[in-house]
């Protein structure tokens, strides 16, 4: 009989508190991660007006360093500012400041160099991610120090481009190179690609295997010569007029249909789909060869 009764008290309360959620304007989680230099509304709560998606509620903390803010805190920053929105949630909220940080050792294994010194005025820090890659560009030589501009990929998708510079001690760089004469229109696989030490890299080299390996040749690449931006192009999954297969996800439920792409793309790319049998314009998201997703 306890039981029964704790039973009740148990569902009672947490039925209370899913209406208090569900009524409130603004609902925080009980811990956030944050990766610029401040802490907005966006990063800390699950549920928020949409114009205050951007409210800066403070500076974040140091590179993996943590800090807490109560309700009370966040309540009393919105009445400054003469905003009366009702809280629920968590009453404190842990946030922690979590970034990827390049190094000289990431950007080395990125450049493919094995030796010399890193010349930048403080380190590299990326939001949070574990989906990153990596190519770089070389732009020019001037007596012992080297100029690249690293390009950073988040899922596959360009991100952003950071300029290093390097002063080399060794004449030679590990880089990717064609393992074997490869003609031109082939797509490019792992077998096609060995690490070999070159004295000189043309610009655009790309020194990244997981960028390289999908690529397509424009041009005949004759064995040992490094990938570049210049005789490889992006593997285009979806082009425009293509018949795609449409995978359409509704709750739990899984469909499969077929559609016309009215626009080409690439991976992550949202492109207009015509469905073949009613011939009805829906959003769909490039997820590989032909295939789109429709949630």
């Amino acid at each position: 009989m306890r039981c029964y009764k704790l039973l009740i008290i148990l569902s009672v309360s947490l039925l209370f508190l899913w209406i208090d959620a569900f009524g409130c304007d603004i609902v925080l989680k009980k811990s956030a991660y944050v990766s610029g230099s401040d802490i907005e509304l966006k990063d800390i709560a699950s549920v928020y007006p949409k114009k205050l998606s951007h409210f800066v509620l403070g500076a974040a903390p140091y590179l993996n360093n943590s800090l807490t803010f109560s309700r009370l805190y966040i309540k009393s920053l919105l009445l400054q500012k003469k905003m009366h929105y009702t809280i629920c949630g968590a009453k404190e909220i842990k946030i922690t400041n979590k970034g990827y940080i390049l190094d000289k050792a990431k950007i080395f294994s990125i450049l493919g160099i094995k030796n010399g010194s890193l010349i930048m005025r403080k380190p590299i820090i990326l939001p949070f991610d574990k989906h990153y890659s990596f190519s770089f560009k070389l732009k020019r030589r001037e007596g012992n120090l080297t100029f690249y501009d690293i390009d950073v990929f988040k899922n596959g998708i360009f991100f952003k481009l950071i300029p290093v510079s390097v002063k080399i001690s060794g004449g030679y760089v590990l880089a990717p190179v064609a393992s074997h004469d490869i003609s031109r229109g082939k797509r490019i696989t792992l077998s096609d690609i060995i690490f070999k030490k070159v004295k000189h890299l043309p610009p655009n080299s790309i020194l990244s295997k997981s960028v390289i390996v999908g690529r397509v040749t424009i041009s005949f690449i004759k064995s040992g010569t490094p990938f570049t931006q210049f005789n490889t192009k992006q593997f285009k999954p979806v082009k425009m007029g293509d018949i795609v297969n449409v995978k359409v996800v509704e709750g739990n439920i899984v469909i499969y249909t077929v559609a016309k792409a009215l626009r080409g793309g690439y991976n992550g790319d949202i492109i207009p789909v015509m469905y073949l049998s009613s011939n009805k314009v829906m959003p769909a998201k490039i997820v590989g060869n032909k295939l789109v997703v429709i949630q």
